[in-house]
């Protein structure tokens, strides 16, 4: 280049590190300058390549443009921090230069705010966007900072602690008025969105909003929640595990990445600006960092390394659009569609409503109609019906859910036809709910609805009935509970089959409560509370005490003396008989044991016990009892094992294999309960037993028809004997059933005659 103005040159690698009066630059690298003198001008320079070769054009473009374009980028980003720097320094005042220079390092913390700042406690320091712009700021303006190192995470409320007791200068904070009374703040520097995450299948009435302490969360909350609605946490793992665990209905959170949106309603609830926070006697700092965030803070950049790129848009469009009509008629086409979209989501809302109130097959209220229903009206009396179809999967699984849609629509006709005025719900399936408010005539409502049913040609086409459980609600009890004690009720109609409906009787509730309370003691009590009784076996020819039955018996320190017939069905449902039978079978060999070494009894005494079906089907059932023979040092021919006709019903092969395995070891099997029914009879010569034992409601048959119950009696008698079998006669309460089963030869019996069942046996 020739020198007109007689410089002398001095060339250096970067003009911005030197303290230069004057510099010769290319007018791109003096972009921001306004002090600048046009003295030449070169000619744009290009490389020239024959047009032969013209395809090359392409590669050297690509090749100069990996080379040299990122390096351009780079110098050109840092000429403008240059010039913005320089700005910024010209723009302080005297005092504020000052304060730079004598400033000691500061104490800054971030928020743990998830996208933007979190505490690495590997890097014992915070670190993400927010952490990283600020930590570059400061560094341009010369100033120290620091952050205290922490050896595991810290939680938010111990950093707003440290920054309100004076131990942190600087805290990235969003502005709210009871803050603003204790703090000075900086200019925005950054905008959060605060979502709302709300559980999806939400089983609570009421609304619980979980928010960290002192955080921006718990700012927005107050603004738009009740304060008793709102629970704060010191904590967020433990605010997140209440949330799992449906403690809380509703969370807000600043990062929505982390919830599964199948579980989640996640909406944005507020933006929320962020400012740098201070002390109040730091108002210079504060105006320091003001020019600083105006001249050098990028909001680009921040938006960029966040991912927020709905706020990238809109500055990039602000920029693109600077003529202010357009601006504005952008603005206005903008409002107008938002207004339009909000117009549609209220119509669309609105619509949706109105298909969730009704059941879309029958037209009847919705279970929505129904949870409001019972959450609105606790106080009310009535009477709460439900009703569920009968043979209602049967008709879907052979014909189809076309079929079954078209008894769902008839049920609903019906049900609408009895209770015209009450409130009808389909709740799911085949299940119907409903409120009536005239309780006197519910019954004669319940029969109409029955002789409905059975005068549809649908309903008996396809054999479907149903059954209804009702109970008249008192103004104490809740709707929830009604319909509670409803259901009860229908199950116990179903159960039976015997009538269409059944009432939630006060008795009723009570002993389905009794039964929930057996349900959950029997388990803990088989080996503490249950024990045996034992009622004599006499030989009728001599009255002698040939042997005794164990029968088991419980009494709880709750509910008192607890009968077999109330506790064995709970505990074959529960599947627990078996531990009752096993604890039966010892007690009864361990008392036979004690009884013959000790003289009380001879030799062939016999004693025998009960064993459930559900226990003969277990595969340890044979070596358990011979454990517990082994145990006691007990022959098998002492012991006897009861069974009940129905045991050869179901798997009999099976059955029969286990009993042959006891009389292989000597054991007395006898069939208990025996009367003529089921298929027992054909199967007497085949089956390993040694006993047959009457059931008591054939000997009660001889003083209800004398004559033909003695000729029943007799004829089973001889059948048994005829087969080489012995009898036992149950139930033998008087003397004139004594003396006819004497008389027709019936070898063994018991009963109250002889006497009651006892803890232990005495004149044995």
């Amino acid at each position: 280049m020739k020198n007109e103005l007689q410089m002398k040159i001095i060339k250096v690698d970067d003009v911005n590190l030197k303290k230069l009066d004057y510099f010769a630059d290319t007018n791109l690298n003096t972009i921001g300058e306004s002090n600048k003198l046009s003295i030449s001008r070169l000619p744009e320079t290009s490389i020239g390549v024959n047009k032969s070769y013209k395809d090359l054009n392409y590669i050297i473009n690509n090749a100069l443009e990996e080379k040299y374009s990122k390096k351009m980028e780079n110098w050109l980003k840092k000429r403008k921090e240059f010039m913005f720097k320089d700005k910024f320094l010209k723009s302080l005042t005297d005092e504020e230069k000052e304060y730079i220079q004598n400033m000691k390092p500061l104490k800054i913390s971030y928020g743990n705010i998830e996208n933007v700042s979190s505490y690495s406690v590997k890097d014992k320091k915070f670190v993400g966007v927010l952490p990283g712009l600020l930590d570059c700021l400061f560094k341009k303006l010369s100033i120290n900072i620091k952050q205290e190192e922490k050896t595991k995470k810290i939680e938010w409320t111990t950093i707003y602690e440290d920054f309100n007791n004076g131990k942190i200068d600087i805290l990235t904070l969003s502005r709210t008025p009871e803050r603003e009374e204790k703090f000075i703040f900086t200019k925005k520097i950054y905008d959060l969105n605060v979502y709302q995450i709300e559980v999806l299948k939400n089983l609570s009435s009421k609304r619980k909003v979980g928010v960290i302490k002192n955080s921006i969360e718990e700012t927005v909350a107050k603004e738009y929640f009740f304060k008793d609605n709102i629970k704060i946490y010191s904590n967020r793992d433990e605010m997140l595990s209440d949330l799992k665990n449906n403690k809380l209905t509703t969370v807000l959170s600043l990062n929505s990445d982390i919830y599964d949106k199948k579980k989640y309603n996640i909406r944005i609830l507020e933006n929320v600006p962020i400012n740098l926070a201070l002390n109040k006697n730091n108002i210079v700092l504060r105006d320091i960092l003001n020019k600083a965030i105006l001249e050098m803070v990028d909001l680009k950049d921040i938006l960029k390394n966040s991912e927020l790129n709905k706020r990238k848009e809109i500055i990039t469009e602000q920029e693109k659009h600077k003529n202010l009509v357009i601006l504005v008629t952008l603005s206005c086409i903008l409002l107008l569609g938002l207004a339009l979209y909000q117009s549609f989501k209220v119509f669309m809302h609105k619509r949706k409503n109105r298909e969730l109130l009704k059941d879309e097959l029958t037209g009847l209220y919705s279970r929505r109609v129904y949870n409001e229903f019972c959450k609105n009206n606790n106080s009310i009396t009535g009477c709460t019906l439900l009703m569920d179809l009968n043979n209602f999967k049967l008709l879907n699984d052979t014909h189809g859910h076309d079929y079954g849609d078209q008894v769902l629509i008839e049920a609903g006709k019906l049900l609408k036809e009895v209770f015209k005025n009450d409130y009808i719900f389909r709740i799911s399936g085949d299940e119907f709910y409903i409120f009536s408010c005239y309780s006197a005539n519910i019954k004669y409502k319940i029969k109409k609805l029955e002789t409905l049913f059975k005068s549809s040609n649908l309903m008996k086409k396809y054999n479907i009935s149903f059954s209804l459980g009702y109970y008249l609600k008192k103004e104490k009890n809740s709707m929830e509970y009604a319909f509670k004690y409803a259901d009860l009720a229908m199950y116990s109609a179903k159960k039976g089959r015997e009538n269409w409906s059944q009432e939630a009787t006060y008795n009723f509730i009570k002993s389905k409560k009794r039964k929930k309370i057996i349900e959950n003691l029997i388990s803990k009590s088989i080996n503490i509370e249950f024990y045996p009784v034992f009622q004599k076996k006499y030989a009728l020819k001599d009255g002698k005490i040939i042997g005794a039955e164990a029968l088991t018996r419980w009494n709880n320190n709750l509910l008192g003396e607890i009968y077999p017939d109330e506790f064995i069905p709970i505990a074959e449902n529960l599947g627990l008989i078996y531990k009752v039978d096993y604890k039966i079978a010892e007690e009864a060999v361990k008392k036979t044991k004690q009884l013959l070494r000790d003289n009380i009894v001879d030799k062939n005494f016999r004693m025998s016990f009960n064993m459930s079906i559900e226990t003969l089907k277990r595969k340890d059932v044979v070596e358990v009892i011979l454990d517990i023979l082994k145990k006691y040092s007990l022959s098998g021919k002492n012991l006897e094992i009861e069974i009940t006709e129905s045991t050869f019903l179901n798997d009999a092969e099976d059955v029969v294999v286990k009993l042959n395995k006891f009389r292989e070891n000597r054991i007395y099997l006898s069939i208990d309960d025996f009367t003529a029914g089921y298929s027992t009879v054909g199967l007497l010569t085949t089956l390993p037993i040694d006993v047959v034992k009457f059931d008591k409601s054939l000997i009660s048959s001889i003083n209800e028809e004398s004559e033909r119950g003695k000729n029943v009696y007799l004829g089973l008698t001889n059948m048994i004997k005829s087969l080489k079998l012995k009898v036992v006669a149950e139930g033998i309460e008087e003397r004139e059933q004594f003396e006819f089963l004497k008389e027709i030869g019936v070898s063994y019996g018991q009963g109250y005659y002889f006497g009651k069942p006892e803890r232990e046996l005495k004149n044995v």
